[in-house]
């Protein structure tokens, strides 16, 4: 159930930077803003969301590129059906294994008759964003889950999906999500977001689909401790290592305060203690690259930087650093994307703007 407690509780402990193995993976392509290595995707966006379709094409919102991110042009006369305009119109989006892009919002409400379920909406195109279907109603139960505050003070109903939605091999789909259950009551650790919104510390869900997207059910609580961090765990980002191993990377803070890296294996019900990663930042964001490297962005200014085992240590005296105009870019959101191995595309906010940067991987 959403309110029962893991076996597992959360630890208070650093997790080690180590100079080896992540150490060997080295990341070219980044730099200051001033040696023109940042490319424009899209203006007057503040939330990226980037998608490789099966022919290989990118695409973001209504930008596109056939290059590998090195030039972005207008595509079709619409871009996705969730854009940015528009804080509660954000969502998930992934290619299938079949080719299929699923896209799901990220703002869930109560279903009209079953307390236990929520409802999102999800749009899908079966011919690489020629076209789209949509919307349509996903059902997702999650017992004993309540009504809270979103990270902007907005009363919600129910939980949010986020970012990550990882296909098994089997077909399958899991995704995470992040909100409150009927035990949640621990008020924020910042005592003026209590007073003015009645901010709760949160927990991290996942979920599991197996019908493509349209019913996901609750599998395990990923982390909820009250006394780890001041706001609870949430924004939460997943990676599936090529051996099965599921990783979910989360923030219990805002600022300047480190991320927080959970994992699991087998059926994915239990997971083990979330370690703190010496990455601090407002929001970060994974990628498991085809041979298992696993890149995170984080932090303000913006860095990337790689793990060669699974994310048990990484190599940051070989992070990239992300110049921008103004030398930080916004920490809401940064996305990755592989588009050929060792080839990975960054796209971050810059002021008002989306940029890119296509991003090397090489490991010696």
């Amino acid at each position: 159930m959403c309110g029962a407690r893991l076996p597992l509780l959360v630890g208070m402990v650093w997790c080690a930077v180590a100079d080896v193995g992540a150490a060997e993976v080295k990341i070219t392509g980044g730099g200051e803003y001033k040696d023109r290595k940042g490319i424009h995707v899209r203006a007057y966006s503040t939330f990226p969301s980037l998608v490789r379709l099966a022919e290989g094409r990118l695409l973001c919102y209504d930008m596109a590129s056939q290059d590998g991110g090195r030039t972005w042009s207008r595509y079709q006369e619409f871009g996705f059906p969730l854009s940015d305009a528009t804080r509660p119109h954000r969502g998930s989006i992934t290619t299938l294994q079949d080719g299929e892009v699923l896209l799901v919002g990220r703002y869930t409400r109560k279903h009209e008759r079953d307390a236990d379920i929520y409802v999102a909406e999800i749009y899908r195109s079966r011919n690489h964003f020629a076209g789209y279907t949509g919307p349509t109603r996903a059902l997702i139960h999650v017992p004993s889950a309540v009504a809270g505050t979103d990270e902007y003070g907005m009363p919600v109903s129910g939980p949010f999906f986020e970012q990550s939605i990882v296909e098994l091999p089997g077909g399958d789909l899991l995704a995470c999500m992040w909100g409150w259950c009927e035990s949640d009551q621990t008020p924020s650790g910042y005592p003026d977001r209590w007073e003015k919104w009645r901010l709760k510390k949160s927990r991290t869900l996942l979920v599991r689909s197996k019908d493509r997207g349209d019913t996901w059910h609750y599998l395990a609580t990923i982390a909820a401790d009250p006394d780890a961090g001041p706001e609870g765990f949430r924004l939460p980002s997943l990676g599936l290592l090529p051996d099965g191993e599921l990783l979910c990377l989360m923030r219990n803070g805002d600022g300047a305060m480190p991320l927080w890296l959970g994992r699991s294996r087998g059926d994915y019900t239990q997971w083990e203690k979330p370690e703190k990663i010496n990455a601090p930042a407002v929001f970060g964001e994974l990628l498991v690259l085809s041979d298992g490297t696993v890149l995170l962005a984080f932090g303000k200014p913006l860095y990337v930087m790689a793990s060669g085992d699974g994310g048990r240590t990484w190599g940051s005296e070989h992070k990239m650093g992300i110049g921008t105009r103004t030398g930080q870019a916004f920490t809401g959101r940064v996305t990755l994307v592989e588009v050929s191995p060792g080839q990975v595309v960054c796209v971050y906010n810059d002021v008002l703007d989306l940029h890119a940067r296509v991003l090397t991987v090489t490991s010696e």
